[in-house]
């Protein structure tokens, strides 16, 4: 499974197996060999095309975005060894956004930085950089241990499980996370005002700024609750989860208490810094501090929700859905958190990207896997017309599939192939398959 280093060779073999493939279907019988290719090299002829945008301001660089790619490139094709072909793609940045921007700025120092909430990681080096032309360097650090180190590990062949038939020997592939939470899971999202004195605008705040990451679940309840009133707490261990040193805040603990963690619940809650005393100035949870006098806080409870602190005495008991952005934004990051998207320190929307682009491999690896016990049956079998136009069109998908991820609609790659999977596991669901062991 391997991915071959003659990578231009195989650019030009894959197009041919895959015709070959068309060809022999076509004519109602089939090459075995072919298909066991796509079994025991499952994604090699895949490629995923991810762009970015490149800003400028104080140096204009001639050809920056060619000279990364090409180390990226690299990297990627010799170090990491991705399964897929993952590649970089550069442009001039024009106000757009469907896309990481890359800033690059001249600094006393080197250095990088990423904003989630604005969506740009910064590259700030100096002229001595400039001079060692050690800026194409920086920036292929920035992006593959920074900005898409989760989902590159998605990649490479320690990410994979080997499937062995224990009758005939022979072995496929697997995804590792091929069975993790699926956003077809049902969730139920629970969205809780702390404060019995504080109203808030929250389902406005939901369809104005949470709509994006709401669009990609299948199966969601919204529940919206307010607390009934303010009632203190004594310091005490809740358990493993709830941080004790929170336990004193009124309403929390209790609440927390009454509402049991659960794999298809999530509670995001909105906890206004003004309902409790002066002792949350100096709260820490794993030496974070949960008050800030200029901003607002948010804290991840694991596997029950998370905790939004906010300033609201300026609101006057009234908190609108155009304060509650940055809010909906941490709620968003906890939601994609639930399913285990990758880069948490990357906005919302292109961890979205990531997550479509992992779960589209994960689909085209099952298929793979799906069709090496389709090889075995065939090999004690006679290939009939309706298996041979379920091969052939699910072969098409796949194509449709690897077109869409290098014109960077993730959207339709998932898509089709998860329709890619569904209707081939329909069609071959009346076959006789062996077992199989898993080496990992």
């Amino acid at each position: 499974m391997f991915k071959p280093t003659l990578v231009l060779a195989f650019a030009l073999i894959i197009p041919l197996l895959y015709q070959q493939l068309l060809n022999f279907l076509n004519r109602k019988t089939v090459p075995l060999d072919v298909l066991r290719y796509y079994v025991q090299h499952p994604l090699d002829d895949v490629t995923i095309r991810i762009p970015v945008y490149i800003e400028s301001p104080d140096l204009r660089f001639l050809d920056i975005g060619e000279a990364i790619h090409i180390q990226t490139l690299g990297r990627l094709r010799e170090t990491e060894c991705t399964l897929p072909d993952v590649q970089f793609d550069f442009y001039e940045y024009a106000n757009q956004s469907d896309a990481l921007l890359m800033k690059l700025f001249i600094s006393d120092g080197n250095g990088i930085y990423v904003d989630a909430v604005e969506g740009y990681a910064a590259l700030f080096y100096t002229l001595q950089a400039v001079d060692a032309n050690d800026v194409p360097y920086f920036g292929t650090q920035l992006l593959l241990d920074h900005c898409y180190n989760d989902e590159i590990k998605n990649y490479v062949a320690d990410s994979f499980l080997q499937l062995v038939d224990n009758d005939s020997k022979n072995h496929s592939f697997l995804h590792q996370s091929q069975f993790e939470t699926s956003l077809q899971d049902p969730l139920r999202l629970v969205f809780v005002m702390m404060s019995a004195e504080t109203s808030w605008d929250v389902e406005q705040a939901v369809k104005l700024h949470l709509e994006p990451v709401l669009s990609i679940l299948s199966n969601y309840t919204l529940e919206f609750l307010h607390v009934d009133e303010d009632v203190k707490s004594p310091s005490r261990y809740i358990d493993e989860h709830f941080p004790e040193e929170l336990s004193v805040l009124p309403n929390l603990a209790d609440f927390y208490l009454a509402h049991n963690s659960s794999n298809s619940t999530v509670y995001l809650l909105y906890y206004p810094f003004e309902l409790a005393d002066d002792s949350i100035h100096t709260m820490s949870v794993d030496n974070h501090s949960i008050y800030s006098s200029k901003e607002n806080t948010f804290l991840n409870i694991k596997s029950w929700g998370s905790v939004y602190f906010a300033h609201t005495e300026s609101y006057h008991g009234y908190v609108s859905a155009l304060n509650l952005a940055d809010c909906m934004w941490s709620f968003a990051e906890t939601v994609l958190d639930h399913y285990h998207f990758p880069n948490e320190n990357m906005a919302p929307a292109l961890r979205i990207q990531m997550y479509k682009r992992i779960a589209t491999v994960r689909n085209l690896t099952y298929f793979s896997h799906r069709l090496s016990q389709v090889v075995e049956w065939l090999e004690r079998n006679i290939l009939d017309s309706s298996l041979g136009s379920a091969i052939l069109d699910a072969f098409d998908r796949r194509e449709q599939v690897k077109q869409m991820l290098q014109k960077y609609d993730y959207d339709a790659a998932l898509q089709i192939s998860t329709d890619l999977v569904a209707v081939f596991d329909k069609q071959i669901q009346n076959l006789d398959f062996g077992d199989l062991e898993i080496i990992e």
